[in-house]
């Protein structure tokens, strides 16, 4: 996971769903044990926060790559518009009830829309899943700050840097912090086919050092190259930059 910076101002279209947050709001205030609970859930309108001027953003922003693991996917799947803090129902943990309602009043917010989420992470890892340190602190509604939040699960354009949190040894993520572990374990990010993959882009980094290292004469235009692409490789728009990073740091 590498940090993504998202820039202002938000896509336009975002904007359209300001009435209909105020609407599910006044709705919540009215009767808060009936509209937005399970029986009755809030809807929103994925034409607005799943909009191609809003996906072309952030597809932009995250270099084509899944905001969890860094894969490249778009040949396979179309991904899936992700909300980092739930919209319409969370979990505090893995197999725990659902709470209703979920972050309603995010659903169009700039700062809770990721894309390019893949399958696995977003499906089987994230779902709804949105732990706190301290269940007790939840924004409920508009007016609770969820600055008063301590998530376990890192977001990848929040203030914290997830380099600070996640690490490789090898192919093999793993957290140095206690909200990098939730995230590793949540998110299942060492999931073996994902660790394969990965470890199939760590085989061609390993050739691609063992030229550059090479000691023959006649050999200086290949070694360039292979130094170039290592040096391409920690960059933030190529797939397992930050596995890259800490494998050529380490060599």
């Amino acid at each position: 996971m590498i940090r993504i910076t998202k820039p202002d101002p938000a896509p336009a279209k975002l904007a359209q769903g300001a009435a209909l947050t105020a609407a599910n709001h006044a709705a919540y205030v009215v009767d808060p044990q009936n509209n937005g609970s399970r029986a009755n859930p809030f809807t929103f309108d994925k034409k607005i926060y799943g909009h191609s001027s809003v996906k072309r953003a952030l597809r932009h922003i995250q270099h084509d790559k899944c905001c969890y693991c860094e894969g490249h996917f778009a040949a396979h799947a179309a991904g899936d518009v992700e909300h980092f803090r739930p919209k319409t129902r969370f979990t505090q943990s893995s197999g725990s009830p659902h709470e209703y309602p979920g972050y309603y009043w995010l659903a169009y917010e700039w700062a809770n829309l990721y894309y390019y989420v893949c399958e696995r992470c977003n499906r089987e890892g994230k779902r709804d899943l949105f732990p706190l340190a301290d269940p007790a602190t939840r924004a409920r509604r508009p007016s609770d700050p969820l600055a008063a939040e301590t998530p376990m699960i890192l977001d990848p354009g929040g203030t914290e840097n997830p380099r600070d949190h996640i690490r490789f040894h090898g192919a093999l993520p793993y957290g140095i912090s206690d909200i990098g572990r939730e995230t590793v374990k949540l998110l299942k990010l060492d999931r073996i086919e994902l660790t394969t993959d990965r470890l199939k882009h760590l085989k061609m980094l390993e050739s691609l050092r063992t030229i550059a290292r090479l000691a023959i004469q006649g050999l200086e235009l290949e070694r360039g190259q292979a130094r170039r692409e290592l040096e391409r490789a920690m960059r933030p728009e190529v797939a397992y930059s930050a596995m890259a990073q800490d494998f050529l740091a380490r060599t």
